[in-house]
């Protein structure tokens, strides 16, 4: 049993009403029809908010399995309806861009949400993409996708790289997944533990663990607006990878990657929303972790950590570096005068030992 002393947010959490939609979308029998009837009954099914909107596929999904029979299921078949159209239409112009890519011997690994399309019709996949490749094929990769009209975005220091094809639609491309000293060894871990998507779909997909730290850091990361949809993600890979998902390299990575807070903050979620239980050793060890200040700025932290403000005050401090080192990184990937100068200067330097 978790202790209730685990059980404190800070400013990230569900409301009520999304709860319940979590709820019947994702658990089964009594428990998935008695958070129907309560959700039905506090909301209004035609003004939803978008994080609530993108669930509505997995609920008609959940609510035809148990035989709900409702005047709003004619809705929400609809949804599901376009939802599918949508999805087969983004898979396959993923598949001919990932198959171009390959034929110029690039590897990629998708990422976010269509990284999850190998759960049929869980929900809607983002209109826009999430490519991983490696570091040293960025320019490459680049030069690949300019050729099928793909261009950087004019914006400056974007990390990951942005780039639109003609029709505005959005790539992003990254060299790294999580940062941590070596990097190089890192990069390499990640790849190591990657696993072929499937037949029809070419490139690779994060391991069931990498996938679900990678998830963690997205929900709960501070610039970005609640997702209640990383919640259910969450929860539909741990059912989906059973056996595959490795508590104990999840919380050593999370120590490396400093993902502690968006993994502890995930678990305490799933137990409170679907009364999930990891095994019971793996919350009281992320619990027991020292957290680094630049953590602590990053996430959204525990309302019963009661340092977070003034760790996160003095890390605020050595922001405005990492802000400027992002923006030169960037500036490598575009034409400008002098950028043969700037990329030998943030080239690593070999050691004298």
């Amino acid at each position: 049993m978790m202790s209730d002393r685990f059980f404190h947010f800070g400013s990230y959490r569900p409301t009520p009403a999304q709860e319940l939609l979590l709820q019947a979308s994702l658990l089964k029998e009594k428990a998935a029809l008695t958070a129907w009837e309560q959700w039905r009954s506090s909301v209004d099914i035609e003004v939803l908010d978008a994080e609530s909107y993108v669930l509505l596929p997995q609920l008609y999904q959940n609510l035809l399995a148990h035989g709900v029979e409702d005047p709003h299921m004619a809705r929400l078949k609809g949804i599901y309806r376009r939802n599918w159209c949508a999805n087969q239409l983004q898979i396959k112009a993923l598949t001919t861009l990932l198959s171009h890519l390959k034929s110029g011997g690039i590897e990629v690994i998708v990422l976010g949400d269509v990284a999850l399309s190998h759960i049929e019709n869980y929900r809607s996949i983002s209109t826009s993409l999430h490519f991983l490749v490696r570091a040293a094929e960025i320019e490459n990769t680049i030069q690949r996708l300019t050729g099928v009209n793909w261009h950087i975005s004019p914006a400056l220091a974007q990390t990951p790289i942005h780039l639109q094809d003609v029709q505005k639609h959005s790539l992003y491309l990254q060299g790294h997944l999580f940062w941590a000293i070596p990097q190089d060894y890192t990069d390499e871990e990640v790849w190591h533990y990657a696993t072929p998507n499937r037949d029809d779909l070419p490139g690779w997909r994060l391991s069931p663990t990498d996938q679900f730290l990678h998830g963690c850091a997205r929900t709960f990361f501070k610039s970005s607006s609640p997702q209640i949809y990383g919640i259910a993600d969450a929860i539909m890979l741990i059912r989906k990878s059973g056996n595959d998902l490795d508590w104990m390299r999840l919380i050593t990575q999370a120590q490396r990657y400093q993902l502690i807070l968006p993994v502890r903050n995930m678990l305490i979620l799933l137990h409170k929303v679907f009364q999930y239980s990891a095994p019971s050793w793996v919350l009281p060890a992320l619990c027991q972790m020292p957290i680094a200040q630049a953590e602590w700025l990053n996430y959204q932290v525990l309302a019963s950590d009661q340092r977070s403000w003034v760790r996160s005050t003095i890390a605020q401090s050595l922001y405005p570096l990492s802000h400027l080192e992002t923006q030169l990184l960037q500036l490598r990937h575009r034409p400008f005068p002098g950028r043969q100068v700037l990329k030998s200067l943030l080239k690593p330097k070999k050691s004298a030992l």
